[in-house]
This record gives structure tokens, sequence and C-alpha cells, in this order.
């Protein structure tokens, strides 16, 4: 009985093991094309993930119409570079 019992929790870790191995590579297949994927279209990759710090906050309502404008190129000096503000 000790021996069929020992059998079976061999059994389930072997099993276990299996399915976590294949979790963790199919996570690995993933990130590895969505990488390739942003490489190829020349996107950067977004991986934050953004958490709502505040689930329970009222809803911000939308800003004003959308206002479409027609690019044009200016000219002229350039602006000094700044330094990113401290936050």
């Amino acid at each position: 009985m000790n021996l069929v019992r020992f059998l079976i929790r061999l059994l389930l870790l072997a099993v276990g093991a299996l399915v976590g191995l294949g979790l963790f590579l199919f996570a690995v297949v993933v990130f590895v094309g969505f990488l390739l994927f942003s490489l190829l279209t020349g996107r950067k990759p977004n991986l934050q993930f953004r958490v709502n710090k505040n689930p329970w906050a009222a809803r911000r309502t939308p800003a004003g119409d959308v206002v479409d404008v027609q690019a044009r190129e200016v000219r002229g000096t350039p602006l000094p570079l700044q330094p990113p503000e401290q936050r």
C-alpha cells in the first residue's frame, strides 16, 4: 500500500513538473514571438502593465472635441534640449 501511495505521489509530481515546464516554455515562446514581431514592425515593445492605483475612483470624462490640423514645417532656430523634469 505504501508503494502504491509513493508511486501515485511520484506520478503526480512528475505530471505537475511537466505542466509547469510546459507553461514556462509557452510563456518564453510567446515573449520571444512578441519581441520578434516588435522588431519586424519597428515598434518599441510595450511590456509595462498599468495598474490602476485607485480602482474605486471615478473615471475622468473625456476632454473636449478632437481637432485635426494640417501639419506644416516650422523653420527657425532649434530649441535647446532640456533635461527631463524630476518627479
